[in-house]
């Protein structure tokens, strides 16, 4: 199983990545692999100076939603009220950027575990980031 681990405000937490995790994603959210593909898309056509407005964006709904089936992969009982006020805690913009890296370990084959160490908002983490719907 693939993990992702993370640790905030000196709680360590961890996310799987597993097909059940894909399933809700995509049930609850979208296609991890829709989302992939607007990244790419997106990156491509900035990286030419093309503007393109995805049509995934993250949210302040859609972030917790993607943590919590991370979370329950990982066998977590928290529920998805405590992953939105861990979001929220955390900041937006730091848990969309874990968000994306949960994302990036679902579509694309990685290591079987990924620890990140704490950085900077606006940093990208160990995993490779999905930046979907980053305005310029």
């Amino acid at each position: 199983m693939r993990t992702f681990n993370f640790e905030h405000d000196g709680t360590d937490y961890e996310l799987a990545a597993t097909f059940a995790a894909s399933i809700e994603i995509a049930d609850k959210v979208e296609d991890p692999l829709a989302i992939a593909r607007e990244a790419a898309m997106e990156a491509a056509l900035a990286q030419a100076r093309i503007p393109y407005k995805p049509t995934f964006m993250f949210t302040i709904r859609n972030v917790p939603q993607i943590l919590f089936a991370g979370f329950r992969a990982a066998g977590s009982d928290m529920k998805l009220k405590d992953v939105e006020e861990l979001v929220f805690d955390m900041g937006f913009i730091e848990a969309r950027a874990k968000a994306s890296d949960y994302l990036a370990l679902i579509v694309s084959p990685r290591p079987t575990v990924i620890n990140e160490e704490p950085d900077e908002v606006g940093e990208e983490g160990n995993a490779q980031s999905l930046e979907v719907g980053a305005k310029t």
